[in-house]
C-alpha cells in the first residue's frame, strides 16, 4: 500500500490551499443565513419556524447533492480518459487503487465538508422551535450516507463509461431507479393497507414480500427525511437508508477497483459525443446530413442537443409523464393528486434542467476542445457565433416546453389554478407572479451558460444553487418590505414589490448574457 494514497494526499493538499472550495462553503453558509433570516421574518405568519427552516435546508441539501453528484463524481475517471492522461498515470507507477482514491477521495471529502460545516448552524433550528436535536443529527447522518452512495456510484459509472456524458447519463438513470422504485414501493404499501382496511377491516399481515417492499421503501434519502421530520420522531439515526447507502457506495468502489483494468484498457477515446446521431446514411432521420446554411446551428442541434434522436426521446419522456399525470387527475383521489402535482413539477423542472444542460454543454465543448480561439478567427461576430450555437442547442430542446404547455392547458386543475390567479386578483398580481416565476426558471439556464465558461463540472448544479440563493435573498427582502408596507392603493405594495423583483431578475439574465460574451471573447483571444 506504499504510495497508494499519494494522489489522494496531493488532492487534499491542493484543495485545502485553493480558494474556491472555501468560497463554496462560505457561500453555503451565506445561503443558510439568508434562509434563517427568511424563516425568522415570516415566523409571525406560520408556526414552528425552526422546523420550516430545517426542512428547507435539508431538502435543498439533498437536491443540490444529487445535482452536484451527477456532474462532480461521474467525471472523476472519464476526464482522464478524454484527456489521454490515464495511461500516463499508470505508467508513472500509480496503482488503480491510488488513482480511484486520488480522483474521488478528494471530491468526497469536499462534499462531506459541505454538509459538516452546516451542522453547528442548523442547530439553531432547535432553538427556534419545532425540531429536536435528534432530528437534526439523523438528517445529517442520512445526508452523509447519501453522499457516500453518490460518490461510489459516480465513481463506478465514471470507471465503466467511455466518456463523461455517458457516465452522467448512466448516473441519472441509476438515480431515477433509486428514487422511483422506493416511492412506488411506499405507494403500493399504503394503497394495499388502505384497501385491506376499507374492504376487509383488517390490517396487513407481516409476510416476506411485504417486509421486502417496506425495506425497499426505506432506502431513499428523501423518503427517510420525510420520516425524520415528522412530529414525534424517536428512531435511531442509523436507519436502513444509512446502512444500505453506505454499503452500496463501498460496493461500487470495490466494483470500480475490480473492473478498472478492463474498463480502462483503451483509455484514449473521442472527447466529444455524437449522442444519437448515427454515421449510417440509411438511417436518415438520425443522420446529420449536409451542413445547414448556418453551420453553428447545425452542429449544436445534432451534437449538443442530440438531433432527431433526442427529440424523439424528449417527446416520449415528456409525453409519457403528461399522460400519466392526466390519467391520475381523472381519478379525483386526494392521494393521487399529490402525485399529479409531483409529476407536473417534474415535467417543468426537467424542461429547465434540460435547457441548462444543453446551453452549458454548448459552451463547455468549445472550452474543452480549445476551439474558441479558432472560432473567433472566422468572419463572424462573437455575438453571432454564440447565439447561433445557443439557437441550435435550444432547437432540440423545444419539444419539452411545447408538451409542457399543452399539458398545462389541457389539465383542468392547472387551467383552473391559472384562471384563479389571473382573475380573482384583478389580473395585475397574477400576471406579475407568473412573469416572476418564468424569470426565476429562466435564471437557471442563464446561470448555467455563464458558469460553464468558468468551471469544468457542475455548471447546472451551481446554476440551480445560485437561483435558489437568489430566490432567498429577494424573497427575504420582499418579506421585510411587506412588513413595513401598508398595502393600500389600486396596485398595492405586494404587487409593486413583485414587479420590482421581476425587473431585478430580468437584469440578472441580461448580465449573464453580457458576462458570456465577455468571457468568450477573453478565452478566444488567448
Amino acid at each position: 500500500m506504499y504510495g497508494a494514497f499519494a494522489l489522494l494526499e496531493r488532492s487534499l493538499r491542493v484543495d485545502s490551499r485553493a480558494l474556491s472550495p472555501h468560497l463554496a462553503r462560505l457561500g453555503l453558509l451565506g445561503a443558510i443565513y439568508f434562509s434563517l433570516c427568511y424563516a425568522l421574518t415570516t415566523s409571525f405568519m406560520f408556526g414552528a419556524p425552526g422546523l420550516r427552516f430545517f426542512q428547507g435546508i435539508a431538502y435543498l441539501d439533498a437536491t443540490f447533492m444529487t445535482l452536484l453528484g451527477i456532474g462532480f463524481f461521474s467525471t472523476s475517471i472519464t476526464e482522464e480518459k478524454e484527456e489521454d492522461t490515464l495511461g500516463l498515470m499508470l505508467m508513472a507507477g500509480i496503482s488503480p487503487l491510488g488513482i480511484l482514491a486520488g480522483k474521488s477521495g478528494g471530491r468526497l471529502w469536499q462534499s462531506l465538508l459541505l454538509i459538516a460545516v452546516q451542522y453547528p448552524f442548523v442547530m439553531l433550528a432547535v432553538t427556534m422551535g419545532g425540531v429536536m436535536h435528534s432530528q437534526v443529527w439523523s438528517v445529517t447522518v442520512a445526508l452523509l450516507a447519501y453522499m457516500v452512495f453518490l460518490a461510489g456510484f459516480g465513481l463506478l459509472c465514471s470507471t465503466l463509461a467511455p466518456r463523461s456524458q455517458t457516465a452522467s447519463v448512466w448516473m441519472v438513470i441509476g438515480l431515477l431507479i433509486y428514487f422511483v422504485v422506493p416511492s412506488v414501493a411506499v405507494s403500493w404499501s399504503i394503497s394495499h393497507t388502505t384497501w385491506l382496511l376499507n374492504q376487509r377491516g383488517t390490517t396487513p399481515q407481516t409476510t416476506l414480500f411485504r417486509t421486502l417492499i417496506e425495506g425497499i421503501g426505506d432506502i431513499c434519502v428523501f423518503l427517510q427525511m420525510g420520516k425524520i421530520l415528522t412530529t414525534g420522531f424517536r428512531d435511531t439515526a442509523w436507519s436502513t437508508q444509512v446502512v444500505t447507502n453506505v454499503l452500496a457506495g463501498v460496493a461500487c468502489v470495490a466494483l470500480s477497483w475490480l473492473f478498472f483494468g478492463v474498463a480502462t484498457r483503451s483509455p484514449s477515446t473521442e472527447g466529444g459525443s455524437r449522442g444519437l446521431v448515427t454515421r449510417n446514411r440509411q438511417l436518415s432521420p438520425f443522420y446529420a446530413g449536409r451542413t445547414w446554411i448556418n453551420p453553428f446551428v447545425w452542429k449544436d442541434f445534432h451534437f449538443v442537443s442530440g438531433g432527431m434522436g433526442m427529440i424523439l426521446v424528449r417527446v416520449v419522456y415528456y409525453g409519457g409523464l403528461s399522460l400519466v399525470a392526466l390519467a391520475i387527475e381523472n381519478k379525483n383521489d386526494p392521494y393521487a393528486m399529490s402525485w399529479f402535482g409531483t409529476i407536473f413539477f417534474l415535467v417543468w423542472f426537467s424542461v429547465v434542467v434540460d435547457a441548462a444542460r444543453v446551453l452549458s454543454r454548448s459552451m463547455q465543448d468549445e472550452v474543452r476542445g480549445q476551439t474558441l480561439a479558432s472560432l473567433m478567427m472566422l468572419p463572424r461576430s462573437a455575438n453571432g457565433i454564440v447565439y447561433s450555437k445557443f439557437a441550435g442547442a435550444m432547437l432540440g430542446w423545444l419539444p419539452g416546453p411545447i408538451i409542457g404547455l399543452i399539458f398545462t392547458i389541457v389539465s383542468p386543475t392547472m387551467r383552473e389554478g391559472i384562471e384563479q390567479m389571473l382573475y380573482e386578483q384583478n389580473g395585475v398580481n397574477g400576471i406579475v407572479v407568473i412573469t416572476m416565476l418564468i424569470l426565476y426558471f429562466a435564471l437557471i439556464p442563464h446561470y448555467a451558460a455563464f458558469f460553464a465558461l468558468y468551471v469544468r463540472w457542475g455548471a447546472v448544479a451551481l446554476a440551480i444553487g445560485m437561483t435558489i440563493a437568489t430566490y432567498f435573498v429577494l424573497m427575504m427582502g420582499l418579506s421585510i418590505c411587506l412588513m413595513l408596507a401598508s398595502g393600500t392603493g389600486p396596485i398595492n405594495s405586494a404587487e409593486l414589490l413583485l414587479f420590482v423583483i421581476s425587473i431585478v431578475l430580468f437584469f440578472i439574465c441580461a448580465a449573464c448574457h453580457i458576462g458570456v460574451m465577455l468571457r468568450v471573447q477573453a478565452l478566444g483571444s488567448k
